[in-house]
């Protein structure tokens, strides 16, 4: 395993996207040859070998760029498994709710950790993540509900982001859920939160969850509003469990993405379509809560550029895998190979404030370049498993090997 930013990656496939915007369309390059780095850069992608001393021998095998994961909810700590089993056997979540379960479960827990004990647990999970080739990955706040435990948690994903290799962009979710002192009071106090975050350059996002049982669409608006007036990137939960209209809403006061999407109306699709608003779909959450899935080809057809996230969280999907993902989106959302590989990446990476740096392999963008062991990339939807993965590179770094080196004996 080579340690160098400085390298050549030598006789690779390689499969990418191209460019820094999201697209609709599943245009796809792809070009055997070589890859030389330079500082973390990509300087040149050719079919004649360089000088370069430190050199990665790809024999024949795809590299594709790093995956993005836009939408997590690291760091938190403690389990949900409770819950799960009670859900598994048919249980509704207001008796999940009643019996401790849902998301306040998980919201007790953070308010009684450290922020090293939500560092140690947040490196564990994302270091998972690095090991499935996700190279960028955004971690959102929201299991605090109040100043102090939501602040905690960003600091938290800044000392995350300090001590792993991956690219980390905070999310500020304090609008995730509503505590006791009810919705209005508790947007006045976010907005508060929201001075704090912006003063001290915590998060360049802010989410919320608008839906059944979550903020208002009057709430939320009025939230979405204030957070872009003090210069926020706003993203939003919306239409997951029923739809209220706020996809749209959300899309027309210029949120850069609309996340979950598995009930929106196609009025919200158009509005989306005709605002280049974002759709961020996460299917490991509906496979795992037995779910309905979001109309991605409909999207599609209408315009609404895609990405891909797996919303990972202690309650409502503990997946991660961009392989499992990919093999759901393509198998249960009428998505191409093609269209959900671009959603993983190049498009996912623009949600996050990151598509000048990564998501393609191109010239001057950062080598976050994953090597796996297949002939093409239907294989990824097809034999959905991490273990296609033989290398991992961060910034040119080589971060993570998994060559098949055994030795069989009867």
């Amino acid at each position: 395993m080579t340690n160098s930013a400085n390298l050549e990656i030598r006789d690779v496939k390689i499969v990418t996207a191209t460019g820094t915007s999201p697209v609709i369309d599943c245009a796809l390059k792809t070009f055997i040859g070589n890859i030389k780095i330079v500082d973390g850069k990509i300087v040149s992608i050719s079919g004649e070998r360089s000088a370069s001393k430190d050199v990665f021998e790809g024999a024949g095998m795809l590299a594709i760029p790093g995956f993005v994961d836009p939408h997590t909810h690291i760091p938190f700590v403690g389990d949900r498994v409770k819950e799960f089993l009670m859900r598994s056997n048919g249980a509704k979540y207001a008796e999940i709710l009643k019996a401790g379960g849902g998301i306040y479960s998980t919201v007790d827990s953070v308010r009684k950790s450290s922020v090293d004990d939500l560092v140690m647990s947040g490196l564990k999970h994302v270091k998972w993540f690095l090991k499935s080739g996700v190279t960028a990955i955004e971690c959102k706040s929201g299991y605090g509900l109040d100043f102090e435990n939501e602040i905690k948690q960003l600091e938290a994903i800044k000392l995350i982001s300090e001590n792993t290799p991956q690219k980390i962009v905070p999310t500020f979710l304090g609008a995730h859920a509503i505590p006791s002192m009810g919705e209005k009071a508790y947007i006045d106090e976010l907005k508060r939160m929201l001075d704090f975050v912006k003063e001290k350059n915590l998060a360049q996002f802010v989410d919320i969850f608008c839906d059944e049982g979550a903020f208002s669409v009057e709430g939320a608006s009025e939230y979405v509003n204030y957070a872009r007036s003090k210069g926020f990137k706003v993203r939003v939960h919306a239409d997951e469990l029923s739809s209220n209209g706020f996809a749209g809403i959300a899309s027309d006061l210029g949120a850069v993405s609309v996340d979950h999407l598995a009930m929106c109306s196609k009025a919200e699709i158009e509005s989306m379509a005709q605002n280049k608003t974002v759709a961020v779909l996460l299917p490991l959450t509906s496979f795992y809560l037995k779910n309905a899935f979001a109309p991605a080809r409909m999207m599609l057809n209408e315009g609404v550029p895609i990405a891909l996230g797996s919303d990972f969280n202690p309650g409502s999907n503990t997946f991660y895998s961009p392989f499992l993902n990919i093999h759901l989106a393509v198998n249960y959302l009428g998505m191409t190979p093609a269209e959900a590989f671009i959603a993983h990446t190049l498009n996912a990476a623009y949600v996050i404030g990151l598509g000048q740096e990564c998501g393609t392999i191109e010239v001057g963008k950062r080598a976050d370049i994953v090597i796996i062991d297949v002939p093409d990339i239907n294989y990824i939807p097809y034999m959905p498993t991490n273990e296609l993965v033989k290398a991992v590179f961060v910034n040119g770094v080589e971060v993570f090997e998994n060559r098949d080196n055994f030795s069989w004996q009867n």
